[in-house]
This record gives C-alpha cells, structure tokens and sequence, in this order.
C-alpha cells in the first residue's frame, strides 16, 4: 500500500515537469471564481520578463512561491504551470494564503549560455519582494519551485549566498535573493559537467559527445571549450556554495540509474536526488527526498505543496 501511494504522489508531483496538453482556460477560471490575478507583469527589459501573480484572498500580506518551469532551457513557458492536476496544487497554496507566480524567462544564447536563464529567475524573485507592498506579498516568506531546467534555477539560487547587488543603481537587484525552502522536480545537483561525469561514472570523451549534441546550432567551439572553464564552473556550481545555512530543500527524481543517453537522461538523472540529499544530510539543511528508482524514499511521505505551506507558514 505504502508503495502503490508512493507511485501516485510520484506521478502527482512530476506533473509539473513537462508541458502538457491539457491547459485550462485560465481567463475563464479567473472571471468565475474572481481571482485576483495580475497577468504578464513585465519583471525586466527582456520581452521573455513576463510572469503572472495570483494573489491569495486575505488582507494581510502573503507568503508566495515563484515557479520556473522546464524546457532544458531552450523551450516551455509560464502556462506550463495551467494543467488541471498542476492548477490543483495552485489552488491549495491560494486557499492556505500562498501567492503563487510563474515566470518566462530567456533561453540559453551564446552570450552567456545559461546565466540568463538564472539571471532572469533570479531578478523575478527580487522584482516580487522590490513590489511585495503593491502585490500585498511578504518578502521574507518566498519560495522558488521548478521542474528541470526550473528545478536547477530554483537552486541555483537558493542554495548560494544572498546574490544581491547592494551598490547597483537598479534598486531592483539589490534586493535580496534568501529564501524560505526550495522545491525541485528533475533536478540536477550541479551544472559543473565534471560532476555529472563522475555520478554517471562515463569518461568525459561521451560526456563531451552528448553536451556537443545538446548545443545544437549554438557556437560548439566556444561554449565546449568555455562550459569546462574553471571560471564559469564557479559561476554555475551551487552545489559546491552549499551551507548550513540553506534552507529546507524538497527534491524528486524519477527514473533509474542507467547510462545516460541524452542531456535529459544526464540532468534528470536520480543520482542528482541522492547527492542532494547526502549533501543536505551532512550540512543538517532540512530535506525530503524522493528518488525511488534508486530506492530512496522519505519516511514522512510529504508531497511538495505540503512542503512548502509547511516552511512557508
């Protein structure tokens, strides 16, 4: 029994990794249950800096949850977030007086590949608490939520110091990045690729074979020489910045430990869930995780939107 309800909260939870088809029609729930929702706020100069709010119905100011959604960062979008199962759990965060918003944000570019995907999440956190008198948000109770390449995001900033820039003319960013727990769906432990080729156990020649293949038309020379630069490792690899001063981190992978054959196999891989833990363990960072692939399962049986009203409350 415990393992026929772990399944289905297994299947519940990885509803919010990729798009599906069952979109609802969001404008048509807003006008028949009056949600107060304020859509496709601009959170930057970028066309992609848009995101929706939905505000929960109290007068006291709300904790809230940002969600980034998935796509290997080159493709999704803040609607993945409408499926009916996904709705649900937005629903329950609003009825417990959880604010809840989904973002857009850019794709990785041969400027600086991935940091404007984390820079763009980074800056919608930072956007919500500048304005959280407006939007009757409280800064100190947020939380950041992604599946995939969202989940990555999410820890990519969470788990670093506060990336607050507190001399920048952009009053904006000088708010500060700390957050009350992270919520992380296909999640990988790090984007240092020589960390991926030592949990997979592959040399680093099928490594490279399958990074080459994920970039694409993108310039291959550059970011396959850049992408293992000491330099831009340090900027990429939360996992090595964690502390006991993280906060609670939730993470679920699905799958089994097989030879990765594509990026996705690589980044969805449930050896990332188990590294997180062990690392969360040794720094005593409060954590559920679920990897039952590989066996790991956590006793309290807690699912991610109980995580979160949970450290948000």
């Amino acid at each position: 029994m415990i393992r026929i309800i772990l399944s289905l909260t297994l299947i519940l939870n990885l509803s919010f990794i990729f798009p599906q088809k069952n979109i609802i029609d969001i404008d048509s729930v807003i006008k028949v249950d009056n949600y107060k929702v304020f859509k496709n706020i601009s959170y930057g100069a970028d066309k992609k800096n848009k995101l929706d709010l939905w505000v929960a119905d109290t007068k006291l100011k709300t904790p809230f949850v940002i969600y980034i959604h998935g796509g290997g960062f080159g493709a999704g979008n803040k609607s993945a977030a409408y499926t009916k199962d996904n709705f649900k759990k937005i629903k329950k965060l609003l009825e417990n007086n959880i604010s809840f918003a989904t973002i857009d944000y850019r794709f990785k570019n041969n400027d600086d590949f991935l940091l404007s995907s984390f820079n763009d999440a980074k800056r919608a956190l930072q956007y919500l608490k500048f304005y959280s008198d407006k939007y009757n948000l409280l800064k100190s109770k947020a939380a950041l939520m992604g599946a995939s390449a969202g989940a990555t995001s999410s820890l990519w900033i969470g788990l670093q110091d506060d990336l607050s820039d507190k001399k920048s003319k952009d009053p904006i960013l000088r708010e500060s990045t700390k957050v009350s727990c992270i919520v992380g769906i296909a999640a990988a432990h790090s984007l240092n690729l020589l960390r991926w080729r030592d949990m997979a156990n592959v040399d680093e020649a099928y490594l490279k074979s399958i990074f080459e293949k994920y970039l694409g038309k993108m310039d291959t020379e550059k970011w396959m020489e850049r992408s293992f630069n000491k330099n831009y490792i340090s900027e990429v690899d939360f996992f090595e910045k964690m502390d006991s001063n993280d906060p609670p981190i939730f993470i679920i992978n699905y799958g089994k430990n097989t030879k990765p054959k594509n990026i996705a196999d690589f980044h969805h891989n449930p050896l990332h869930a188990k590294l997180l833990k062990n690392r969360a363990d040794s720094l005593k960072i409060k954590n559920v995780v679920y990897a039952p692939g590989i066996g790991i399962i956590d006793k309290s049986n807690k699912d991610m939107v109980d995580f979160i009203i949970e450290n948000l409350n």
